[in-house]
């Protein structure tokens, strides 16, 4: 089933609508429910959109070089050896139920963006 809900194509960032007025309630509605369950400094709210294709065999991984600040997010294969200490850090919920998007790479001995180079 995984493979059918992530074929779903997002929509491209260049027509998607800004935040608006209309979103508004929305986003109270979701701070309402975060903040009853103590999670507003755990969860947020990300623009579901894409720049290119995502292959139903892959994910986006973060990837972090703090000393530059600069944050690169890039697609690899669900098997890839950069995932194994990975942490889930976005989920896509247009499914019913929460599918991993995007993963954050360890570097080091924690999740703490040593630089690569």
């Amino acid at each position: 089933m995984e493979a059918q809900v992530l074929s779903k194509r997002l929509v491209d960032i260049g027509d998607v609508e800004p935040l608006n007025e209309n979103d508004l309630p929305v986003m109270g509605e979701i701070y309402d429910v975060l903040r009853r369950h103590n999670a507003l400094q755990r969860f947020g709210v990300t623009l579901l959109h894409e720049h290119f294709e995502v292959a139903d065999d892959e994910v986006l991984i973060e990837m972090t070089d703090r000393k530059t600040r600069i944050q690169t997010i890039t697609p690899v294969d669900k098997n890839s050896p950069l995932l194994v200490d990975a942490i889930e850090t976005c989920w896509r919920l247009d499914t019913g139920f929460p599918v991993q998007a995007c993963s954050c790479v360890k570097y080091g001995d924690d999740h703490s963006h040593q630089s690569r180079g």
